[in-house]
């Protein structure tokens, strides 16, 4: 998403007249804030441009969506493949294999030979 410097000027020069309070996790506000620094902007800015992206696509304006059923299906394969081999507790590298083969960037011969080799470390 390209948003030119004079629509971010815009945006901080519109008058602000309402709050929204939200709870969200410290580690991800202050690693945002980090990054939207470095941009230039501050929360509060960023937010305002979230809200305007909303409003010109008339959506989220990224991807949100469930996993279709053919996803769902090779997820729950390699969870049976798992359980079969022993179980493990899920890890991120775990993780990142199952959504691998779940999107076919990976086959199912190199997501059980990835599996075999972290449940095996």
């Amino acid at each position: 998403m390209l948003i030119h410097i004079s629509k971010i000027n815009l945006i901080e020069t519109m008058l602000k007249d309402t709050n929204i309070n939200v709870r969200v996790n410290s580690d991800i506000k202050n690693e945002a804030e980090t990054i939207l620094n470095k941009l230039g902007l501050n929360l509060s800015s960023a937010i305002d441009l979230y809200l305007a992206q909303i409003i010109k696509t008339r959506g989220i304006p990224f991807e949100v969506k469930l996993p279709n059923e053919e996803n769902k299906e090779k997820v729950l394969q390699i969870g049976q493949i798992i359980n079969s081999l022993g179980g493990a507790p899920t890890t991120p590298e775990l993780n990142k294999i199952i959504e691998l083969y779940a999107q076919n960037d990976i086959s199912y011969d190199v997501a059980i030979y990835a599996i075999k080799e972290i449940l095996n470390k």
